[in-house]
């Protein structure tokens, strides 16, 4: 592939814990990949997380070694081990493939320093230093070991794969946070252009010799060397950030479902597939529940028009859900989701005719509690409403009353809200949506709490305990009305009748 150019052949396909949670699904996953090499114009670069479930069990690995409890580490690392080399086994069934002991080799391996990475961690641990850092090196040795499975399946099927054992995405130093109980890595930012430097180095020179080369997922270096990771649930922001490094023409995440859903098909039986979605419409879905896709994902690439694809590993034959650029007219996307566990804080001066108070400074007093706002209903010179996670009201509220003078506002919470939030240009486009979706609650008896609205669509405050009945409600009257069967006999009888 000489003459190679990133920008127009490569694409990203990024496989999470459950598209990689067997030996059987990876062997699901080469074979995506190699139709991907037959049928798609880019070369694929594969990202994968860990195995489902493992990232939790290296943690608790990590928490057994601070604690010396040597026998429940034990028990762990002979499961762990189990789990891969069984899959292992899967993978190539019995082939005379010399990768399988190769596999075996480095799975052990991988497990040896693992137990070395855990030393080091009970010898910080007692000396009282910061454990984010050692606990991340932990997390990330589930990466390490699946893009070795990967690697092997898609060799096994006669092609040319290889695991990228370095780490690719370069980041910032974590930021402790004492508060945190041991066990939960804390995320740290990826540094673009170092990392775009490590991939031009790290894949460049696999793909122009036609190798497919296997990326971890959610780790990352500090330029110091310090392995770090993007936070929990960063698989996917890893691929895009990735992906914007390579300049590549797309980047397909693959999980359990067939993509972006007008509703969650768990709650909503009749939810519809969303051929397309503007970033704008995507990260507002997200942000307001729905699970598809991490608020993170899309940053560090929509400023680049790369698209994001959202397929299905178990039915890769379906399209997806596309989340790009606006081409020409909105999109036309609607779909309902829902944010449980919210709060309703309202500030309000107790004189109508004070001077206007600047809201900056209650969103700043908010983000000194740790508490961004979810929403904002609401807003004048004498009222502020808006919502934020019902576990940071009080936190919220005792800061405004604290710095804020009270005997000039007032500051209210209530909490047990849910944001039913409307979500698309097929209702902005639409100027009756707002009354539509007033009389599809009301229609039901559910009372809404407040309100509010913007160009990507409306939201409804409702009791956190309705919110499962207003999203399935919204969406029967807004995107897809349910129609009553009719039974053949009793629609000949009405045709009588009308004669």
């Amino acid at each position: 592939m000489s003459g190679w150019n990133m920008e127009q052949t490569v694409s990203v396909l990024k496989f999470g814990g459950t598209s990689v949670g067997s030996g059987e699904r990876i062997r699901n996953v080469a074979k995506i990949v190699a139709s991907a090499l037959k049928e798609e114009d880019s070369f694929p670069v594969v990202v994968v997380s860990a195995m489902s479930g493992v990232t939790d069990q290296l943690l608790r690995i990590a928490r057994y070694v601070c604690a010396a409890e040597d026998d429940a580490c034990v028990q762990e690392l002979v499961a762990l081990r189990k789990k891969h080399l069984e899959a292992a086994e899967h993978i190539l069934q019995g082939s005379e493939s010399t990768n399988l002991p190769t596999l075996i080799e480095a799975l052990e391996e991988c497990l040896v320093e693992l137990g070395r990475d855990v030393e080091v961690l009970r010898e910080v641990a007692k000396q009282g230093q910061d454990v984010a850092l050692p606990t991340a090196a932990v997390a990330s040795w589930g990466e390490r070991l699946s893009i070795r499975l990967v690697a092997a399946a898609i060799c096994d099927r006669g092609m040319q794969a290889q695991a990228v054992t370095q780490e690719i995405i370069a980041t910032t130093h974590p930021q402790s946070d004492p508060t945190q109980p041991f066990g939960v890595v804390v995320g740290a930012d990826p540094l673009p252009e170092q990392t775009r430097a490590n991939a031009q180095r790290l894949i460049h020179p696999l793909v122009e010799r036609n190798i497919v080369p296997v990326a971890p997922g959610f780790i990352g270096r500090t330029i110091t060397g310090y392995i770090t990771t993007l936070g929990r649930n960063g698989s996917d922001y890893s691929a895009t950030v990735l992906g914007a490094a390579l300049n590549c023409v797309e980047v397909s995440v693959f999980t359990d479902v067939d993509g972006v859903l007008t509703a969650d098909p768990r709650l909503v039986k009749n939810a519809r597939l969303l051929p397309r979605l503007s970033y704008a419409e995507a990260a507002r879905l997200s942000w307001f529940g729905a699970k598809v896709l991490h608020p993170r994902t899309l940053i560090p690439i929509a400023h680049l028009n790369i698209p994001v694809r959202v397929r299905n590993t178990f039915r890769p034959y379906n399209r997806g859900t596309v989340v790009g650029p606006v081409e020409g007219t909105p999109s036309g996307a609607g779909a309902i989701t829902t944010r449980r566990n919210l709060a309703l804080i309202t500030v309000e001066s107790t004189d109508l005719f004070g001077a206007p108070e600047n809201a900056g400074q209650v969103f700043a007093l908010a983000a000194r509690a740790g508490a961004a706002p979810v929403a904002i209903c609401s807003s004048s010179g004498h009222h502020l409403s808006f919502m934020v996670e019902e576990k940071s009201a009080s936190s919220v509220v005792a800061l405004l009353q604290h710095d804020m003078d009270t005997s000039a506002w007032t500051v209210r919470s209530r909490g047990g809200l849910a944001a039913c939030a409307c979500i698309g240009s097929g209702f902005t486009a639409d100027r009756m949506s707002p009354a539509r979706a007033v009389t599809a609650l009301a229609s039901e008896r559910i009372p809404i709490v407040t309100q509010g609205s913007s160009e990507l669509g409306i939201t409804l405050i409702v009791e956190d305990s309705d919110s499962e009945r207003a999203l399935r409600c919204l969406h029967r009257d807004l995107i897809a009305p349910v129609i009553p069967l009719v039974r053949h006999g009793a629609a000949q009888e009405k045709r009588r009748e009308a004669r």
